[in-house]
């Protein structure tokens, strides 16, 4: 379980990770996951890479006292900001391919986008299968291909012209993951069965366009040790604001589709 001293600067980003990203483009997912899962009142379930926690509180209100709901992330930052939101879900300091918890633990496991960031995708998929119970459930989110995510699509070429290709691909690294049939072949690999995937569409809303631009340049950029300066920051965002004007409706807000395959599994 998460036990060490988290520094106040981490639980810091969490916190705006959760503030800026969870209600604008992560939590209109979490209903996919769930009922992906078959997740019901009692069930175990794991969350991997749960970042700050929004599909494990989804999970949590579904399994309800009688259940029990663990959330595992590699970044401390994270975890600690998710324990702050909610103290009732165990949460566990571990990668997706080494995963700190039991064999055949957990009636569902779920992820929602991470496999696109994990080092090794065939260990995680054959981590998700060794902590599953026999015939436990499955659902996983990932995200489509950028040409699937306009809106994103623009994004990263107003990166790729401002600020050179190292930030542009950073950005499309969520994306890297569209061919459906790669995750496929991840799952078949590790030994699950009954795999579907189906296509999803959610609407994501964001305060605005600025605010939208600058969560990724503030935040996401520096994970790949990209900073930029004040002044580069501006010319990005004046470039965005040209390129992104057509997301915003008559109060500023921001809202564009996002497209993703939801995948579900079971453990023969």
């Amino acid at each position: 379980m998460m036990d060490e001293k988290v520094s106040e600067e981490l639980i810091e980003a969490g916190r705006g990770y959760e503030r800026l990203f969870v209600p604008a483009l992560f939590e209109a997912w979490t209903k996919h996951l769930v009922a992906g899962a078959g997740i019901q009142e009692g069930s175990r379930v794991l969350d991997i890479a749960c970042g700050t926690g929004v599909l494990a509180r989804s999970a949590l209100a579904v399994a309800g006292p009688t259940g029990r709901i663990v959330g595992a992330d590699p970044a401390s930052g994270m975890l600690a900001a998710a324990k702050e939101l909610e103290p009732r879900i165990d949460w566990v300091l571990c990668s997706a391919e080494s995963l700190n918890v039991p064999d055949n633990e957990f009636d569902c496991v779920i992820s929602q986008f991470g496999m696109m960031f994990f080092q090794d995708q065939q260990k995680s998929a054959d981590e998700m299968l060794r902590v599953l119970t026999p015939g436990g459930s499955l659902a996983i989110a990932v995200w489509s291909s950028v040409e699937h995510n306009p809106a994103y699509g623009d994004i990263i070429m107003v990166l790729e012209e401002q600020v050179g290709m190292a930030a542009a691909d950073a950005l499309r690294l969520p994306y890297s993951l569209g061919d459906a049939g790669k995750v496929t072949a991840v799952l078949e690999s590790s030994g699950f069965t009954d795999i579907t995937v189906e296509a999803k569409t959610e609407t994501a809303r964001f305060p605005s366009s600025r605010q939208m631009v600058e969560a990724e340049l503030r935040g996401w950029l520096p994970l790949f040790d990209i900073f930029l300066s004040e002044n580069e920051i501006q010319g990005v965002l004046i470039e965005s604001d040209k390129t992104l004007r057509k997301y915003a409706g008559p109060s500023g807000e921001a809202a564009f589709p996002t497209s993703a395959h939801v995948f579900t599994a079971r453990k023969g």
